[in-house]
């Protein structure tokens, strides 16, 4: 069935056109460059605001705090409600919208001065924290619902990536912008008007719901993944049979499941592995623009913007890489493998000096290896939760586990440092091993069997 073809659903005969596979992974790809870009957009805000308004160590960890705190705690709301009600595509738009209103948040705090100020970055960091909370659980359950288990992981990988592009252009553009004579405050405003016009193309561009992929598959077989022993929950089940996932996001969806019950040995021991991974990893990078800045000397230029796109950009490569590798090898070795790379990754830069080629090149090695999650922690939330309950497993595992650990790694980075930047060198290498250390809990997770490859897009 081509993009251009209807699909026939239960209920009312409707002429809406189905959607193909690659304006799907297209439109929710544009949604991941804009969601990842402001995301990562902050810790540049506070490098900002603790150089230029002196803001101080605290006042610049509250804000982290508020920030990944927030986005953690909204996400699990989003994730029911989207298994609950649907409608993922506007749900992805709303959280891109509330994004770029945060901009004008920060806008004002970079204005101003005093206890104004910090009241301002607090609440702009809140809601910024709510906006993030959407497409990543969101985000992931198209793709789960929308492509086969056999290509899932290169999808994700893909879309993955555009994050990373995201994530690796905004810094940059950020004083690229500033540097042609607008000033840094009102460059925020530049990036929120374009959020904000880009959630409205996000909305239009992306289906209320996935619809899976049509045809018949090779074979017709029923996955049932039974608890391991000991396990809560009850059973996930997943059907391939021919034409099983072309009937996702019609009128008679499955009902979601409770969630006490997705809270499998597998599930727990994830959301336990995302939070440790998170935790180091977002805790070095929260940090690394004042490292940079203090005590390697790259100045607030554009010197500083494109020596943290390099460190963002390996994601770019990395994504897809790691998505290809969970739909060909056992994914719990692929994400151990993740884990430890990016351990080495920051290990490397520490024993580099200033901010050359050889910290450039330890940069991208740790990115390469950091920024390479998604796929493969979204791949192993579909193999362990029902197609029906996709967003709230995403949520647990994503938004508490990985966002959970995020909010804490900047605060982890500031006790660790004890209130000197002169320390942080040997934060990021206590984070560093806390990574590395997060392999010990692979195992735990249950084994799932590999599919048969097919083409990405059917």
């Amino acid at each position: 069935m081509t993009a251009t073809e209807l699909t026939a659903v239960p209920g009312p005969i409707t002429s809406r056109p189905r959607p193909g596979p690659a304006r799907l992974l297209g439109v929710s790809s544009l949604a991941h460059f804009l969601n990842d870009g402001v995301v990562f957009f902050v810790p540049v805000v506070g490098d900002l605001l603790s150089q230029d308004h002196h803001l101080s160590t605290v006042m610049v960890t509250a804000m982290l705090t508020v920030f990944y705190v927030t986005s953690a705690g909204f996400g699990v709301a989003v994730g029911l409600a989207a298994d609950a009600i649907g409608r993922r595509g506007p749900m992805i738009a709303v959280g891109i919208a509330t994004l770029g209103a945060s901009l004008f948040g920060f806008y004002a705090s970079l204005s101003l001065t005093g206890v104004p100020s910090d009241t301002l970055v607090l609440v702009a960091a809140a809601v910024a924290g709510v906006g993030s909370s959407f497409y990543h659980p969101l985000g992931g359950s198209v793709l789960q619902l929308g492509f086969p288990e056999s290509s899932r992981g290169r999808a994700l990988g893909i879309n993955g990536a555009a994050g990373s592009l995201g994530r690796a252009l905004y810094p940059a553009l950020f004083f690229v912008i500033a540097a042609i004579g607008i000033s840094r405050p009102a460059t925020t405003v530049v990036f929120g008007a374009l959020s904000l016009l880009a959630a409205l193309a996000v909305a239009v561009g992306l289906p209320a719901e996935p619809i899976g992929p049509a045809g018949p598959r090779p074979t017709a077989r029923t996955a049932v993944l039974a608890p391991a022993p000991g396990q809560p929950g009850g059973t996930a089940e997943r059907t391939s049979a021919p034409g099983a996932e072309a009937r996702v996001g019609t009128s008679s969806p499955s009902p979601a499941a409770p969630l006490r019950s997705l809270l499998s040995r597998s599930v727990v021991a994830l959301m336990a592995i995302s939070f440790f991974r998170s935790l180091a990893f977002i805790g070095i990078v929260s940090w690394i623009p004042i490292y940079l800045t203090t005590e390697r000397h790259a100045g607030l230029s554009t010197g500083l913007g494109w020596t943290v796109t390099v460190m963002y950009a390996g994601g770019i490569v990395g994504q897809p890489l790691f998505g290809l590798l969970a739909d060909r090898f056992d994914k719990r070795f692929v994400l151990a493998l993740d884990s430890l790379g990016s351990a080495l990754g920051i290990f490397l830069f520490l024993s580099t000096a200033g901010h050359g080629a050889a910290a450039l090149v330890a940069l991208a090695v740790f990115g390469l290896f950091t920024f390479s999650g998604f796929p493969l922690l979204m791949s192993l939330v579909a193999d362990y939760v029902p197609r029906a309950s996709s967003t709230t497993g995403n949520a647990l595992v994503w938004g508490v586990g990985s966002t959970g650990g995020q909010a804490l790694g900047p605060l982890a980075v500031s006790l660790l440092m004890g209130g000197s930047h002169a320390h942080l060198g040997l934060a990021f290498a206590v984070l560093g091993a806390v990574a590395a250390a997060t392999v010990v809990g692979t195992p735990l997770l249950q084994r799932t069997e590999r599919p048969a490859r097919m083409a990405l897009f059917g």
